[in-house]
């Protein structure tokens, strides 16, 4: 058995002292890699589940391998979290893992998953109902390896006996109430009676999907993000379904969202190209799509957050994601210019409130939000933006337009220019 790994990486071994597990950090010491051994003692089976650890310990130490050994609770946190054991299990290992990667104590991490592993999800993922992306099953991604996918159990074993590995067993892998061991026990037996080489059927589908994964991300329409708020162009309506969707999907992605995205979310999202501008819709994972103009925008929800501080000219400003200040200016530049006199001492900045009027410079006066809808400022950018105001009367809407009311004339005595940075 020969793994195929990058020998120049330091590599941390996930080891429960599982016969996979054992077998792999052999296999890695044999061929002289740069190894840390990862023991993680998941607090699942009691005294069963510390001794496993203590096996992995003094193999450890008797082979002369770095260990780092954690202990988690998972029971506590799967109650706290309401959700599955298997699922804190996890959560809980990855935020080790992620530390460690985090914190360069190794390049990547080796988990020992194998062919019948690679089985076992592919057929868990078809069956909740996933797409080509889960299709692909077990995948390396940056920071984790899995060095023994290629290798079906037998060979494990046969590896295990003729080179005296110790390992040892988790009684947990026979219980059926676990979704993984019952497709184990239950459904790949059924399968391969019936149609024989399972493994290398499966193989194949993750190879295709792979393909076909990695055609849809060559050819998708990516978001754009700024302060935290993404966007897709409207002309993702115009592209192929499957394509539109999984713009869409990685969109969502980059906002955190990778799990329960399902196909009535996507073609609900897509069902907007009908409805009218500012049209929205509230996703069940927190997130609002809207209808603006040109673009679909992806928000996180929550609630909305409000500014109101007292109005001095010398003082900066931060919210949303940028700084303001105010600098003296020899000349006129449109929109940011204005006459430093025409504010008054109680004036506040702040966020915009229900009433506000803008007296829009050389035009009429109305209401501030039939005003940003006349200039078409997308709904999701509003509420991020700060205007200069007495009472309910706006003298400048900050980085959009200057009021009639503090325009720059003939009769000033001092220009102030608004300056308006990223906060990063």
């Amino acid at each position: 058995m020969k793994m195929k790994y990058d020998k120049n990486k330091k590599i941390g071994v996930a080891v429960s002292g599982g016969v996979d597990s054992m077998v792999m950090l052999d296999l890695f010491r044999r061929d002289g890699a740069n190894i840390v051994a990862i023991n993680i003692e998941h607090g699942i089976r009691g005294e069963e589940s510390v001794n496993d650890s203590n096996f992995v310990k003094e193999y450890c130490k008797r082979m002369g391998v770095e260990l780092r050994s954690y202990a988690v609770n998972s029971l506590d946190y799967a109650e706290k979290k309401g959700v599955s054991i298997e699922l804190a299990a996890r959560k809980l290992r990855y935020e080790i893992f992620d530390s460690l990667l985090k914190e360069k104590v190794v390049d990547v991490i080796a988990l020992a998953h194998h062919l019948g592993d690679q089985v076992e999800t592919i057929l868990m993922r078809l069956f909740r109902g996933t797409g080509v992306r889960g299709m692909r099953g077990i995948v390396d991604r940056p920071g984790f390896i899995h060095p023994m996918l290629p290798f079906r159990k037998h060979q494990i074993k046969d590896y295990a006996l003729l080179n005296c590995i110790p390992y040892v067993e988790d009684s947990t892998n026979n219980d059926k109430a676990y979704t993984r061991n019952f497709i184990r026990k239950e459904i790949v037996p059924t399968i391969k009676a019936r149609f024989g080489a399972l493994e290398h059927a499966i193989e194949k589908i993750s190879t295709s999907m792979t393909e076909v994964e990695d055609y849809l991300m060559s050819e998708i329409t990516p978001a754009t993000i700024e302060n935290g708020i993404a966007s897709l162009p409207l002309s993702i309506f115009d592209r192929h379904p499957a394509i539109a969707k999984k713009s869409i999907v990685e969109c969502l992605r980059q906002m955190g969202v990778d799990k329960d995205i399902e196909r009535v979310h996507l073609e609900n999202i897509l069902s907007l190209k009908k409805r009218a501008n500012n049209a929205k819709l509230n996703l069940p994972f927190d997130i609002d799509v809207r209808k603006e103009y040109d673009k679909l925008t992806f928000k996180r929800r929550g609630a909305q957050e409000t500014y109101n501080e007292p109005f001095d000219v010398n003082e900066e400003y931060s919210f949303g994601g940028y700084n303001y200040s105010f600098v003296e200016s020899d000349g006129i530049v449109k929109g940011l210019t204005f006459d430093a006199d025409s504010i008054p001492p109680s004036a506040r900045i702040r966020t915009r409130q229900s009433g506000d009027k803008f007296k829009r410079f050389a035009g009429g006066t109305k209401s501030l939000s039939d005003y940003l809808t006349d200039i078409r400022l997308p709904r999701s950018l509003r509420d991020t933006l700060l205007v200069v105001a007495d009472g309910h009367e706006v003298y400048l809407v900050l980085g959009v337009e200057i009021g009639e009311n503090a325009k720059v004339t003939e009769n000033t005595k001092k220009i102030l220019k608004i300056n308006i940075s990223e906060d990063i």
